[in-house]
C-alpha cells in the first residue's frame, strides 16, 4: 500500500507570520506558520492511519480506535473550523487548500491524489477556487509545501505552540504600529473580489505598456 499525504494549508492576507502564530497559540491550535510573498500561510500535516496492504480497513476505511488514536477529534486537525475562524480576522477572508495524496508504489510510481481550494469569509464557506489556477498565481512557496516538495520547517515556519504569551503581546503591538505607518502602494491578491478568480501573471494596475 502507499503511503498517504494528508495536510491542509490555510493561505492568510497577513504578512507577519509570528502574529498569526500568536493567534493560533491563543486557541491551542497545534500549526505552523510560513511567511510568503502572497500571505502568511497556515500549515498541518494530518495524522494518516497505515495498515497492512490486505487490511480490510484499507477497503472500509478507519474504526473509532484508529482515529481516537491519531487525535482525530483535535481542534487542529479540523481545516474547515480553522479555517472559519482565521476568516473572521480579515475582511478578504482566507483560503484553504486541502490536499488528499498517495504515493503509489510499483509500475505507477509517483503522487497521485486531489488538492482542493475553497474561500472562507467571515467564517463562512464561500466559493471554491481552481487549485492549479490559484497556486500557479501565488509564491512558488507554498506549491512547494502543499504538494510535500519542501517542508514548512525548511522556510523557517513559526510552531504556534512554541510562542508564548509574552511574545504575543510584543508581537501585537510591532504589528498595530506597522499597520499605522504603512500605506498600500499597489493592489495585492486579497483585494480582488471573492467572485474574482486570480489569473497568473497578470499585470498590476498602472503598470500596462502604454504603446500596446
Amino acid at each position: 500500500m502507499g503511503t498517504k499525504i494528508k495536510r491542509y494549508a490555510i493561505l492568510t492576507p497577513f504578512d507577519k507570520p509570528e502574529v498569526v502564530a500568536g493567534i493560533a497559540a491563543l486557541q491551542k491550535l497545534d500549526v505552523q506558520i510560513v511567511g510568503t510573498k502572497s500571505g502568511a500561510l497556515v500549515v498541518r500535516e494530518l495524522p494518516v492511519p497505515q495498515y497492512d496492504e490486505w487490511d480490510i480497513r484499507n477497503i472500509l476505511g478507519p474504526d473509532d480506535s484508529d482515529l481516537e488514536e491519531l487525535g482525530e477529534d483535535s481542534p487542529s486537525d479540523n481545516a474547515p473550523a480553522v479555517a472559519a475562524f482565521l476568516s473572521r480576522l480579515t475582511k478578504y477572508g482566507v483560503v484553504l487548500i486541502d490536499v488528499d495524496l498517495g504515493e503509489d508504489t510499483g509500475f505507477e510510481a509517483g503522487i497521485s491524489g486531489v488538492v482542493r481550494a475553497r474561500r472562507f469569509i467571515g467564517g463562512e464557506s464561500g466559493d471554491e477556487i481552481g487549485a492549479g489556477l490559484l497556486l500557479n498565481s501565488l509564491d512558488p512557496v507554498i506549491e512547494r509545501i502543499v504538494l510535500g516538495e519542501k517542508t514548512a520547517d525548511d522556510y523557517g515556519a513559526v510552531h504556534s505552540l512554541d510562542v508564548t504569551p509574552a511574545e504575543i503581546v510584543k508581537k501585537a503591538r510591532e504589528a498595530q504600529a506597522s499597520r499605522a505607518s504603512e500605506k498600500p502602494t499597489k493592489q495585492h491578491f486579497w483585494n480582488r473580489k471573492p467572485s474574482q478568480s486570480p489569473e497568473p501573471d497578470s499585470p498590476e494596475p498602472g503598470t500596462e505598456d502604454p504603446q500596446g
